[in-house]
Formats: C-alpha cells, structure tokens, sequence
C-alpha cells in the first residue's frame, strides 16, 4: 500500500502536512547541526525561540478558550501565581538548578508523552493498535537511551550546571544503570517485536502514518548517541513543531464550521494562517527581546512557565474525551444513560 494509497482518514491532516510536521522535519534541523559541526550558537537560539512560542500555544487554548477556562478556573488562575513564587524562592533560596534539571527531565517525559499521544492518535484513527504496545515501545527505547548512555556521558554533564545537579543524585550509580541497560535493551525489542507482531495481524488496515511516525521517533532517539546535546535539542524541536502545527490542525477542524462568530477561535479559524503567523512573530521578537535585553530574566520565564505548559498539557490534551478527538475525526461509541 502506498503512501497516496492510505485513506485520507489515517492521517492527522494528510501526508505532507503529517511527514513533514509530525514525523520528520526535524531532520532539516539535525543536518544544520552536522553541516555547521559545533559551530552552532545560532541555531541553538532559533531552537529555543520555537519552543518558547509552542509553549505558549497552550497558554492561549487554556486562557481563550471560555469552556476550557471554566473547566478549572480557580486552577488556572492560582497556579501561575504559584509558580512565580517557587521560582522566586528557588532564586533567593540558592535552588534554582535543581528547579531547572527538574524542568529538563520533565520536558523529556512530556516529550515522549506528546509522541505516545500522536500514536494513540493514529491507532485511534486507523480502529486498531493497542495502547500498551503503543507506549511500550515509544517509552522502552527511551528507557534504555536513559540508562546506556547516562555513564559514557558524565563528564560532558560535568560542564553544565543543569548536568551537575543531576549527577549530585545520580553520579554514583551510573555503573549500575549501564548493567540495567543491558535489560532494557532487551525489554525495548520485545516490545518492538510485539508491536510488530501487532500491526501485522492488522495487515489488511495497517496505517502507513502511524509507523511512519513510530519509525521517526526510534531514528530520533539514535541521534542522542551521536551527541547528548544535540539529541537533546533536535528532540526538544521536534517536540515544539509538532505541538505548533498539531494546535493549528485541532483549532481548525474544531471551529471553523462553527457558526458563533463571537468565539474567538471561530474568528481565528477563518483566517487561521494569518493569526497564528502574526502570533508566532509576536512571541519571537518577545524572545529574541529577552534574550538580547535580559537573558536571566527570560531564563527564569521559560523556567517557572515550563511547569505551567507540563501541567496544561496532562489536562487538555487526552484522547479519550470526545471534544478533543472528534474534531481529529475519531469515533467514539455512543454513551448509554
């Protein structure tokens, strides 16, 4: 079956949209940084200033939309007042590295939850896929990536502060986690080798999207053995352009048939391309602002704002509730009184 081939129905959008956005478009970035070897300051910049702007993708679905806002409004308001405050002790209390390797390790987790997600999407759409292999084998090779590499690695955490507040814990016992790796490899190809098994059996429907996509997070995950630091931040794009493109699909399919013209995002909608380029460039010349005006201050920002975006996320975005996966075009069975 080729490509052109697969019903329209299993992709998120279609299959440009979904290969490039979804699956593949950080590779454009990972070349830039084999091209330009370790002379890449610049990208690096241009890498933050996009995760900077998905973040707050997420602030404007929570804050612009009425029904989502009332979900939990007393959270919604009391928890940005919360985190400024944590971050402000962190800084007098002398914790804030801590604060930011917790904010590290946790953009990694909602990384690979955000990747688990757009399976579950695609399995969804296409009426088979279990969710146990689903998650298994997004989460089992990152698993073993944790612990092989954390050891062959330490000195290089050594340099930065975010990596010495990791190794403070966790140091001592890298020796033990390479042993454990051993069985996490083992783990992670079991639960490749039943996944596979899985879509077989389903051979007569396979989605194409879905293991394109599933084929796209392993090879991300092997760039991180070519280096830490660039792993880490092609993964972090890769997670930002996705979020980005994903919001636009979702806010389009959800509102533009809508008749209310006093919703705000019914209005966006028709005309979605413009408001989100003009959003877009809204937040990066905030950020590019900070960066030049005052970087500690944006530093702190993205820091406390990054718990927000983690916590957002985890509520808004589940595909079992019908208002989010209908308008990606997947059914529900109908609920019985």
């Amino acid at each position: 079956m080729s490509t052109i081939a697969q019903p329209a129905k299993y992709w998120i959008k279609n299959p440009k949209f979904d290969l490039f956005y979804l699956s593949f478009g950080w590779i454009i970035l990972f070349l830039a940084f084999v091209v330009f070897n370790k002379h890449y300051g610049a990208l690096i910049i241009a890498v933050l200033v996009t995760s900077f702007i998905h973040r707050h993708y997420t602030f404007a679905l929570v804050y612009g939309q009425k029904e989502e806002f009332t979900k939990r409004k007393w959270s919604y308001i009391l928890l940005p007042v919360a985190f400024l405050l944590i971050t402000a002790l962190s800084l007098l209390l002398g914790f804030f590295t801590i604060l930011l390797a917790i904010s590290v390790v946790w953009t990694m987790y909602h990384t690979i939850a955000q990747k688990y997600g757009f399976t579950r999407i695609y399995s969804r759409k296409a009426g088979y896929g279990k969710a146990w292999l689903d998650k298994g084998i997004i989460y089992s090779w990152f698993v073993y990536l944790f612990l092989a590499l954390g050891e062959k690695n330490k000195d290089l955490l050594a340099q930065y502060p975010v990596g010495q507040s990791l190794l403070t814990p966790l140091g001592d016992y890298f020796h033990i986690f390479t042993l454990l790796s051993y069985f996490a490899l083992a783990v992670a190809i079991l639960f490749t080798i039943a996944y596979i098994i899985e879509e077989l059996k389903n051979w007569d429907k396979i989605s194409i999207p879905k293991n394109l996509f599933v084929f796209s997070v392993l090879i991300l995950y092997s760039i991180f053995f070519y280096s830490l630091i660039v792993g880490f931040v092609v993964f972090g794009f890769s997670h930002a352009i996705e979020y980005i493109a994903f919001v636009n699909v979702f806010v389009n399919s959800k509102y533009k048939k809508k008749a209310q013209t006093t919703n705000l995002f019914s209005k966006i909608s028709r005309k979605q391309w413009a408001y989100s380029g003009i959003f877009t460039l809204f937040l990066a010349g905030i950020s590019f602002a900070g960066v030049n005006i005052n970087e500690p201050a944006l530093g702190i920002y993205i820091t406390g704002s990054s718990f927000l975006h983690f916590i957002y996320d985890g509520w808004i975005w589940k595909v079992s509730k019908p208002e989010v996966g209908q308008p990606l075009g997947i059914k529900y069975a109908p609920t019985t009184n």
